[in-house]
């Protein structure tokens, strides 16, 4: 039997390097894409024996983008400080994964792939990218016959001032101008937040950002809410962004300085008891640094289609708006197919619901059925009773007052039951019960609906 030191022994290196080649597929076939649907349980093993950091650029995802998947399928990730400790080599406790009833957290897909997308979006996507490969060639075919000259085709300089902006982006041109630089140089306006020293060329990204929209038959707008790139199917909210990266601080020489003044006078304080806790450093501990690396994307989760294009050593953002106005189509096919099935699956539920309703209400219909039959035939009896009774009774020509009273009574009582039970009574009780309409407004053509197996079933 294992201690709980020993069950609580850190993972090593090796060990999670080990789990991770098992989880990538066998590369010496040939094969080098990583399996991007697991189950809970294999994902809750996977970001307990690797760090998440890593893992998130395995799959060319943000380490946040990747918490929140697991987070999305109720799957604990590890605290931090965990892998301080591990690397350390001091025990760590693995938080359990919970079961859960939802069958639809069961199955984890992590970004870059189609393959988990239904059918019906995948036959949608397919479609739109087969009517955008028409709509492009028949522009090429336009500009061909009509052999457009240089001056007709708009020329795309990076970094040079635009003097006439498109007019879907002009609002969002002049806060950007307008706007002043915050502590660390930063100008931003509906979804642009960029460095100071960037403001031309992201208005200029802007602009031919909208000349590419409107030649794919999109339309860029702004408003309260931010940045949208719209169709006829839906839009979606876009941000342009610039890069950030927080280094260490390096302490400049009269930082230092201030640092040993501040460090001697709390060591004459201490000397005569006087007792402080400030932080000594007169700097902070990291710098903020503005890259100039620039990023369009899809301000949302795109539910594993590619949702941003960036500055790279060999493109610029400015060389992408054509595929960025691509991609963001395709987002907007693919949400707006979503919609649809879940659409069509709450109509489905909602029908489901209804059915399974009407076979309830049918049910109590049938009880109440029973009940007034039974009712009507313990009436009968009654009825075939008193008459026996009341036949069959000693008479005589002069009666006892009580007894009288009582034959009186009993011919009083068949009376009142036997107008219970006379066709009019029954069937002005059947219509004021509503038990046997026509047309039925219970009645289901499917039939009964089957019985619920779950507590998700509808």
């Amino acid at each position: 039997m294992h201690s709980a030191r020993q069950r609580e022994r850190p993972i090593d290196s090796s060990e999670r390097r080990l789990q991770l080649c098992r989880f990538k597929k066998n590369r010496s076939a040939g094969m080098e894409e990583l399996k991007r649907t697991l189950t809970r349980e294999e994902l809750h093993d996977l970001v307990w024996s690797t760090p998440i950091l890593k893992l998130a650029e395995e799959f060319g995802l943000s380490d946040r983008g990747f918490a929140k998947i697991c987070a999305r399928h109720l799957v604990p990730t590890p605290p931090r400080g965990y892998w301080a400790k591990v690397e350390a080599g001091q025990p760590v406790k693995k938080t359990s994964l919970r079961s859960v009833e939802n069958k639809a957290l069961h199955t984890v897909h992590i970004g870059a792939s189609k393959a988990h997308l239904s059918d019906s979006v995948q036959a949608a996507l397919a479609a739109a990218k087969a009517e955008r490969k028409r709509q492009a060639e028949e522009r090429k075919q336009q500009l061909s016959i009509a052999k457009a000259s240089p001056a007709t085709l708009e020329p795309l300089v990076i970094n040079q001032p635009i003097q006439d902006c498109h007019k879907s982006v002009a609002s969002i041109v002049k806060q950007l101008r307008k706007a002043k630089p915050d502590g660390e140089g930063v100008v931003s306006a509906k979804g642009v937040c960029v460095h100071e020293r960037t403001r031309e060329r992201a208005i200029g990204i802007l602009h031919h950002l909208a000349v590419a929209t409107e030649a794919g038959g999109a339309e860029l707008k702004a408003n309260e809410n931010g940045l949208h790139l719209s169709t006829s199917e839906g839009s979606v909210r876009i941000t342009l962004t610039e890069e950030r990266k927080r280094p260490k601080h390096i302490p400049t020489e009269s930082e230092l300085a201030e640092y040993q003044r501040r460090k001697t006078k709390r060591d004459k304080d201490q000397a005569r008891g006087l007792w402080s806790f400030e932080r000594l450093e007169p700097w902070p501990e990291f710098d903020i640094v503005y890259t100039g690396k620039l990023t369009s994307g899809y301000d949302g989760y795109a539910n594993g289609l590619r949702k941003s294009w960036s500055d790279g050593r060999s493109q610029a953002v400015e060389g992408c708006l054509e595929a960025f106005v691509a991609g963001m189509r395709t987002i907007i096919v693919a949400e707006a197919e979503e919609r649809r099935v879940t659409q069509e699956k709450e109509r489905a539920r909602q029908a489901m619901r209804r059915r399974r309703e009407l076979a309830r209400l049918r049910a109590e219909r049938e009880d109440k059925r029973s009940a007034y039959l039974d009712e009507i035939a313990a009436a009968r009896r009654k009825v075939a009773d008193l008459q026996t009774t009341i036949e069959t009774i000693p008479l005589a020509e002069k009666l006892p007052e009580e007894y009288g009273r009582m034959i009186g009574w009993a011919k009083q009582r068949l009376a009142e039951l036997q107008a219970r039970t006379t066709v009019e009574a029954i069937q002005a009780t059947l219509q004021e019960q509503n038990l046997f309409p026509e047309p039925d407004e219970l009645l289901d053509p499917q039939g009964d609906p089957p019985p619920k197996r779950n507590y998700w079933d509808d």
